[in-house]
C-alpha cells in the first residue's frame, strides 16, 4: 500500500515538473496529497538558519513568515523536537504559541500541523500544513504527510550533499528544480525488480552511466515504457517488450 501511494505521489510530482520546468511546486503537491488548505516547507542548517523553500498559497506564505520571524508554530516545533505536531483547533489558546496562534487565526487558519523533515535521527526542516476549518487529520492524511516529509527530506539531502555542513546549498537557496521523474521511475523499477527505492536509485544511475544517458533521460524512458528491468532474466530490456 505504501509503495503504491509513493508511486502515485511521484507521478503527481513528475506531472508538475513537466508543467513547471523552472521548479517543482513541492508545496502545491503536499497540499494536494494531504487534501488540506495549504502547505509550506522550511529548511534549517546547523547554524540555525531558516530558509523558506516554498509555500502553496498566500496564506501559507504568511504563516511561514510568522514561524520564521517568531520562531513559533507547528513547523518550528516539529523541526526542533523531531516529532509531528497537531493542533486541531487554534481557538484553544491553552497551547504554547502566544504570538503565532492569534496571528494565524487572523489569517483565517483554524488548524495547523507540522511534520519533521529528516533522514534517520537528523532533522533539517519541516513540512507545515494548515486547514481553514477545525479538526484533526485523518489516518490517511497523516500517513500521506509523513510520506511527503520523507520524500522532501531525501530530495533536499541530495541537493545539500555538496554544501558545507553549516550552510544551505546554493541549489536550495535558488529553489532549484527537483527531478521527480527520476524518483517516479525508481518507484516503477522498485515494483519491477522487487527492490527498495534506495537500491533502484543506484540501479538507475548505474544503467544511465552504461548507456551514456543522463539519469533524467533514462528515467523518462522507464516512465514511457521504453526501458524496464526483467526480473526473470535479471537484466534490462528495451522497447520490444512495450507492446507485448
Amino acid at each position: 500500500m505504501v509503495a503504491e501511494r509513493l508511486l502515485e505521489i511521484f507521478a503527481l510530482m513528475a506531472t508538475h515538473e513537466r508543467e513547471n520546468p523552472h521548479g517543482v511546486p513541492l508545496c502545491v503537491v503536499a497540499q494536494q496529497v494531504t487534501e488540506l488548505s495549504g502547505a509550506g516547507i522550511s529548511i534549517t542548517s546547523n547554524d540555525d538558519t531558516w530558509t523558506k523553500l516554498c509555500t502553496s498559497n498566500r496564506v501559507a506564505q504568511s504563516l511561514m513568515d510568522l514561524e520564521i520571524t517568531l520562531k513559533e508554530g507547528p513547523g518550528h516545533e516539529a523541526s526542533t523536537n523531531g516529532t509531528a505536531i497537531e493542533v486541531a483547533d487554534l481557538s484553544d489558546r491553552s497551547h504554547r504559541w502566544p504570538f503565532y496562534s492569534p496571528g494565524a487565526a487572523d489569517l483565517g487558519v483554524r488548524a495547523v500541523f507540522g511534520f519533521p523533515i529528516q533522514i534517520g535521527a537528523s532533522v533539517f526542516g519541516a513540512l507545515s500544513l494548515y486547514r481553514d476549518s477545525t479538526g484533526p487529520l485523518s489516518e490517511k492524511q497523516s500517513s500521506d504527510a509523513y510520506l511527503m516529509a520523507s520524500i522532501i527530506g531525501r530530495a533536499v539531502l541530495a541537493m545539500q550533499a555538496s554544501a558545507l555542513r553549516s550552510t544551505i546549498s546554493d541549489e536550495l537557496q535558488g529553489r532549484a528544480a527537483l527531478d521527480f521523474s527520476f524518483h517516479q521511475a525508481a518507484g516503477m523499477l522498485s515494483v519491477q525488480a522487487k527492490l527498495s527505492i534506495k537500491d533502484t536509485l543506484v540501479m538507475l544511475r548505474s544503467h544511465a552511466f552504461v548507456l551514456d544517458l543522463s539519469p533524467s533521460e533514462l528515467a523518462q524512458r522507464v516512465i514511457e515504457g521504453e526501458t524496464r528491468f526483467d526480473l526473470t532474466a535479471n537484466q534490462w530490456t528495451e522497447a520490444r517488450w512495450k507492446n507485448n
